[in-house]
């Protein structure tokens, strides 16, 4: 009997699993399909400027879209797959604390079907945790008490007489399904790798290109000093014919950064 009962468990279970696989199946080709007839009527503006991982944000004018859509204007796209775009259709595409929560090797061929999908001159925009920055809460000297006090509280870490930063450095490797998270070097060689150039270190908000200022919306999330602390931007073109550049917004090239 006690056989049966087992039997009668792993059949549920494995039936429950199945009906959600076919559903999961279904949703996503449903998604797909709808996918295709929006970007066909987007296909015909410009510029077009690709939104990837937008979550609940919708950018208006852009084409937004995320892995696990959560309203009216945001389309499914899995990052990790080739994207569903043809070749040199995009001018500008942007993600925002989005490339952390895949593996390394997954962003770098996220990266390269960036490449792939903007236009010659076409510019990606790339906000993501700053590696540095969060090592760096190790050091007794930084004067990042305040972010170390805020982390213990709001997501209920150890306190004295435990020190604060390893396991605030440990919560935000874990936390959220971050996989892999980026050097400012790291990912200048990765968007390198990927065929772009002219990389530059960006502050929050600020570009040379109007369509990719103002987007970051991180620092709604938590406050903004938390934002600025923990975010770095990059931005990089793809070889070809460049736009204008518009001087008015203050930029630094990334070195040895």
């Amino acid at each position: 009997m006690h056989s049966l009962h087992a039997g009668f468990r792993y059949f549920r279970a494995g039936a429950g699993k199945a009906c959600r696989q076919v559903h999961s199946y279904v949703r996503r080709a449903w998604m797909r399909r709808e996918r295709v007839g929006v970007y066909a009527a987007y296909s015909q503006r410009t510029p077009q400027c690709l939104h990837i991982g937008a979550e609940g944000f919708v950018i208006p004018g852009w084409f937004n879209t995320d892995l696990d859509p959560q309203g009216e204007g945001i389309y499914f796209l899995d990052a990790t797959l080739p994207f569903p775009f043809p070749t040199g259709s995009f001018d500008f595409v942007f993600s925002e604390h989005m490339i952390e929560h895949i593996p390394f090797g997954d962003g770098l061929r996220m990266l390269s079907e960036c490449g792939r999908i903007l236009k010659p001159g076409g510019v990606i925009r790339t906000a993501t945790p700053n590696l540095h920055n969060i090592l760096a809460l190790m050091s007794n000297s930084n004067g990042n008490e305040a972010y170390l006090n805020w982390a213990v509280e709001q997501f209920k870490l150890p306190k004295a007489p435990f020190p604060k930063a390893p396991g605030v450095i440990n919560h935000f490797f874990r936390a959220w399904g971050h996989q892999f998270i980026y050097s400012p070097e790291m990912l200048q060689k990765a968007l390198e790798e990927s065929g772009f150039e002219e990389i530059i270190h960006c502050e929050i908000g600020t570009s040379r290109h109007t369509p990719l200022r103002g987007l970051e919306r991180h620092g709604q999330r938590w406050t903004p000093w938390i934002n600025e602390f923990e975010t770095m931007v990059l931005e990089a073109t793809v070889p070809g014919r460049k736009p204008a550049p518009d001087m008015s917004a203050q930029m630094t090239v990334v070195g040895n950064v």
